[in-house]
């Protein structure tokens, strides 16, 4: 997640990177919960943890494969320009009790009062 899905990402890496999360959550549920603490069983709240973690790191990843632009603080080289014609809108992820795949949904963003500008970070002020 750190090489990867950061500031500068490459939907090859991105594609990758959910790859190995797959892999990760394959290997989860072999995962070893024996716990030796004498009053608390933390080990299972780390195990649940770590489970999310992972969903939540193929939902960011997904997500950012999915959209083909740079907007913000994220940089795609290979679609260097923002393109609010299609990903003007919130990206929305969410799980079935069944699925192993994110769900996701895209929702309109809202500019009546605040129209959207270009970042621009070779302009002096």
């Amino acid at each position: 997640m750190t090489r990867d899905c950061t500031v500068i990402r490459y939907n090859k890496n991105l594609q990758q990177t959910d790859a190995k999360l797959v892999e990760l959550l394959q290997r989860f549920e072999h995962i070893n919960l024996s716990d030796r603490s004498q009053w608390a069983n933390t080990t299972i709240v780390f195990a649940r943890h770590l489970y999310n973690m992972l969903q939540l790191s193929r939902v960011i990843a997904q997500g950012a494969a999915m959209r083909n632009e740079s907007r913000g603080a994220h940089y795609k080289p290979e679609f260097p320009e923002r393109d609010d014609k299609n990903w003007l809108k919130t990206t929305k992820a969410s799980f079935a009790p069944d699925a192993d795949e994110p769900k996701f949904e895209f929702e309109p963003v809202d500019i009546s009062l605040i129209p959207p500008r270009p970042r621009r970070y070779d302009v002096t002020k």
